[in-house]
């Protein structure tokens, strides 16, 4: 069984390296694009949260289809739906021409998450889920890595054409080993399927409703920082795409680095405690944008809070898993990404917003009180494993 389930989760995980590479080489400079092709801060906003309000609309279906289309077919799907779509990008020429093209990329998002998430779960069990979805989440900061740094040179070098290229060939060849990935599990297969009214059931819904708020906020800060970081590092420090790309590679070199060990740790000493330990210093790390001009410390610190926030990955995915029953864990993962879509498609009109209007550090401060109110709603995470009640 062992040899079946490590088989699988290589496969599984290639095919989230190459689907990973593909996403950000675009992701992380993408408002650089829009500002270039004549698009304002809000304009740019504007874009990037139709993409995330689309991808959030589809969490939570996604989620529930899960069980009855297969997984396989449901991330083979977002492949074909990615490479789709990054390709008609080198098509477009105005923002507007770019909306409906990028709202098709952030739904091939939205198809293939949850499906992946899901099949981590069955190819893992409760004593060493935290583990397992920290070796398996280190395929986003690998890609992460590398991809802005390409984008940046040839950004530079050769235009964003090639960007997209790139992109689009490197997300079809995530299709090969997708291909490879057996249908059937080696953990039994579950005949009840949920649907959307078992998310409000007495015992579930508060279950649900702390983890999708808790998303919801800190990837509200999240997602507003992210569309300021590039606008904000060109116009007050001037650097080129290929100094802006280094925050986003930083990022995920200490991404890299944590995911190990965090699962690890969340496992020994309990997860929610770990969860709470780490995101407790990301408010004040948003805050000291404000008070801090050197974009050399920005750079240090920004990688330290997006490397304490992705120590909370396994550790959350673990809590999650064993709060539902197991026949509702795709739902439960669509509810959970939903908050996570919709905290980014709120968060670059935040972002914009205080940018626009206030000055340019101010959705810094914003991001700092939006994450703090998300380490409020932290302890509401539940860290019990589900018991079904009895009849």
């Amino acid at each position: 069984m062992m040899r079946s389930l490590n088989k699988n989760l290589t496969y599984l995980f290639m095919l989230n390296i190459a689907f990973g590479v593909s996403m950000q080489l675009i992701n992380p400079l993408f408002p650089l694009f829009l500002e270039g092709i004549g698009a304002n801060s809000v304009q740019n906003a504007t874009v990037i949260s139709l993409g995330s309000l689309v991808a959030t609309s589809l969490m939570l279906p996604s989620g529930l289809l899960i069980d009855r289309i297969g997984k396989k077919t449901m991330l083979l799907s977002s492949a074909i739906v990615n490479s789709v779509a990054i390709f008609l990008l080198t098509l477009t020429r105005t923002w507007q021409q770019v909306t409906p093209v990028y709202i098709l990329f952030s739904a091939a998002g939205a198809l293939f998450v949850p499906a992946r998430m899901a099949m981590i779960t069955e190819y893992s069990q409760s004593e060493n889920r935290g583990l397992i979805f920290g070796l398996m989440n280190m395929a986003w900061p690998i890609a992460g890595i590398v991809s802005p740094l390409i984008s940046g040179y040839l950004i530079e070098t050769t235009g964003w054409y090639w960007v997209f290229i790139f992109g689009a060939v490197v997300n079809t060849l995530s299709i090969l080993p997708g291909l490879r990935l057996e249908r059937k599990f080696a953990y039994k297969e579950r005949e009840n399927k949920s649907s959307i009214k078992d998310i409000f059931k007495p015992d579930i819904f508060p279950t649900l409703f702390s983890f999708f708020g808790f998303h919801l906020l800190m990837t509200t800060a999240l997602g507003g920082v992210n569309l300021i970081i590039p606008l904000y590092l060109g116009d007050h420090y001037g650097l080129s795409p290929s100094q802006i790309s280094w925050f986003f590679t930083a990022q995920s070199i200490l991404n890299l680095l944590t995911q190990i060990p965090s699962g690890r740790l969340a496992d020994k000493y309990g997860r929610k405690r770990f969860v709470l330990t780490c995101i407790m210093f990301i408010p004040v790390l948003y805050a000291a944008w404000h008070f801090i001009d050197n974009w050399v410390i920005l750079l240090v610190l920004n990688s330290i809070l997006f490397g304490l926030w992705s120590m909370t990955w396994p550790g959350t995915l673990a809590l999650l898993s064993d709060s539902v029953p197991q026949d509702m864990i795709g739902a439960a993962f669509g509810v959970r990404m939903t908050g996570v879509r919709l905290g980014f498609t709120l968060g670059p009109i935040i972002g914009s917003y205080f940018y626009t209007n206030y000055a340019p550090t101010s959705p810094f401060l914003a991001a700092a009180v939006i994450g703090l109110a998300g380490v409020l709603f932290a302890f509401f995470l539940r860290d019990t494993v589900y018991e079904q009640p009895k009849e």
